[in-house]
């Protein structure tokens, strides 16, 4: 690999240690804010400060309210960490003079994602446009989709199964 695509792959890892850095911080501190706010509306309510912990036990424990949506959020987040890193490195092995096609996957695609399915372009007027998993479409951090060099036959959407 030559120096040029290290250096890609450096700057993409540096991009998504400092994003992961900002997006961890602000679920963590969203989630804080929901355990203040529900510890205070039961203390005001008149709940016992034991029945109060047992019930932020049985959410944490079980993947409640509370606790679940911060757990999902964590996965999301995660997930489209992984895939953006696998992103940059794809852009370093290919090049970012080859163009990329948009190729949805089907399993609650987002109207942003659909739209762009198919569509053509350079791996720099993707980053303009907005990547899978970047936040620039509905779907946010839980895309799927994939940009694919482009190739000469037309791409279905992909289907994945569960």
């Amino acid at each position: 690999m030559d120096e040029r695509n290290r250096g890609i792959i450096r700057a993409a890892l540096d991009k998504e240690l400092e994003s992961l850095e900002i997006v961890l911080t602000a679920k963590a501190t969203r989630t804080a804010i929901t355990i203040n706010e529900y510890i205070d509306l039961s203390l005001a309510q008149g709940v016992d400060a034991d029945i109060l912990e047992a019930n932020l036990l049985k959410d944490l424990e079980e993947g409640g309210r509370i606790f679940g949506e911060f757990r999902n959020s964590i996965k999301a987040t995660v997930s489209g960490a992984i895939g953006r890193t696998r992103d940059g490195a794809q852009l370093a092995i290919i090049g970012v003079d080859t163009k990329y096609r948009w190729s949805a996957v089907l399993i609650n695609t987002c109207p942003d994602c659909l739209e762009r399915h198919g569509k053509i372009m350079k791996w720099e007027d993707w980053e303009v446009e907005g990547l899978p998993r970047t936040g620039q479409t509905v779907c946010g951090a839980n895309c799927k989709c994939v940009l694919l060099p482009e190739v000469a036959t037309e791409l279905e959407p992909i289907i994945r199964g569960r």
